[in-house]
């Protein structure tokens, strides 16, 4: 299990949101490899999970995505 965590940052449009923050790192199916980037180590089923609470300063759309290995995910 690895959970992380940010807050109080500023991200700009289309930059990826770095996680500053491990809470906790158990196991070694995942680990978080760049401030934004968590790989997981072996085949098997995940569960991904993601709160987020956004007060963009200016009015603007805020959205989240999902990549595998470079590729969105719906």
């Amino acid at each position: 299990m690895l959970q992380v965590y940010s807050s109080n940052l500023e991200v700009a449009a289309g930059a990826a949101f770095p996680f500053n923050n491990v809470v906790i790192d158990k196991g070694c199916g995942e680990r978080l490899s760049a401030p934004a980037t968590i790989e997981l180590d072996k085949r098997g089923i995940y569960l991904v999970e993601v709160d987020g609470f956004v007060t963009p300063e200016t009015v603007a759309n805020v959205s989240m995505q999902l990549y595998v290995n470079g590729v969105a995910q719906p």
